[in-house]
């Protein structure tokens, strides 16, 4: 048979047990609350990155489209001026493969 005293020390030991394991559930808890932040902030990360280069393309891509209609309107002055072309390569940036040469006129 129990004696009372047997009876109370399982009771207290059953609340322990109780608390420890409503401990575990809570940091489980916590750690998948962690894990789905965690995901979100990267996923919202990588979209950002993905927008910041479409836009970098775009930017890019703008500014050779206005380099085009400078080199346009400058050959069109020019010939509507009445003088010769310049050489090849003069007018255009170092970005264009020219080994950073830069074409300064006196």
């Amino acid at each position: 048979m129990l004696r009372a005293v047997d009876v109370q020390q399982i009771l207290l030991q059953t609340t322990s047990v109780e608390r420890i394991q409503q401990t575990q559930q809570q940091q489980s808890d916590l750690q998948q609350r962690y894990v789905a932040v965690h995901t979100t902030e990267e996923k919202k990360l990588l979209k950002e990155k993905v927008k910041e280069s479409d836009e970098a393309e775009k930017a890019r891509v703008q500014r050779e489209e206005e380099r085009e209609r400078k080199r346009r309107s400058a050959r069109e002055f020019r010939q509507a001026d009445g003088k010769p072309p310049p050489p090849a390569g003069e007018g255009e940036s170092p970005e264009e493969g020219h080994g950073g040469l830069i074409n300064i006129r006196v």
